[in-house]
């Protein structure tokens, strides 16, 4: 992209998209058995995910919880099931006005990246869908053309999606550094984030995003 102008920053779960991605991906795959006891994949998902609502949340355990099911399987299976995946449960869960925001910031010549907690096998092949600059999310090792099981690189949580933006600014150049910034996101994780970027916008924000942006007069968005 020629004359960058702007740098526009989304998360992902419940922001952009109507619901927790990696949420929805524990339930097919329950749905398709590769979970084989579901009801406890489950329970402990639903913890871990009261945990985050807390800002209290063990990225590592939950990274380890999360990726099990994909311990051995090779990357090109998993990803012919992620399209499946994409295909019937995100891409219609996408806020028409979040897609429509994003279209704006296209249209202004700003660069357009997604900054999500969920991983990269999921956020990746949904940011190429919507022909966005980068995703950037925790990475998965593979070992022969499988995956294993662990996460690698910057972990994107909390102060870690900073990282990761300023990595991957600092690693293509990105003339996107200087100009004014936006991001949206809907969580009291993304703080550090949303104190990045020029223009903070809390999307049906957590109750103390909500108290945070009514403090320091941050637009708060509802998209329907």
């Amino acid at each position: 992209m020629d004359d960058i102008t702007g740098l526009a920053i989304f998360d992902l779960d419940d922001t952009l998209l109507e619901g927790d991605a990696t949420g929805l991906w524990t339930d097919w795959l329950i749905a398709r058995g590769w979970i084989a006891d579901g009801e406890e994949y489950r329970a402990i998902w639903a913890q871990q995910m009261l945990d985050y609502a807390a800002g209290e949340l063990d990225m590592e355990t939950h990274l380890t919880h999360l990726l099990a099911p994909l311990a051995g399987r090779a990357v090109s299976e998993v990803d012919a099931e992620v399209a499946r995946f994409l295909d019937a449960e995100l891409m219609p869960r996408l806020y028409r006005e979040g897609l429509e925001r994003i279209h704006w910031h296209r249209a202004q010549n700003h660069q357009v990246v997604i900054i999500s907690a969920s991983t990269a096998h999921l956020v990746a092949p949904l940011a190429e869908r919507l022909a966005l600059d980068a995703a950037l999310a925790t990475a998965l090792e593979t070992e022969q053309g499988c995956y294993n099981g662990r996460a690698c690189g910057i972990r994107t949580f909390r102060e870690g999606k900073l990282a990761a933006l300023k990595a991957w600014q600092q690693q293509h150049a990105s003339h996107s550094t200087g100009v004014p910034s936006w991001g949206y996101s809907d969580s009291r994780n993304d703080l550090a984030l949303l104190e990045f970027v020029d223009h903070p916008f809390a999307v049906h924000p957590d109750p103390t995003l909500a108290s945070l942006a009514q403090q320091r007069a941050w637009q708060t968005l509802r998209w329907q």
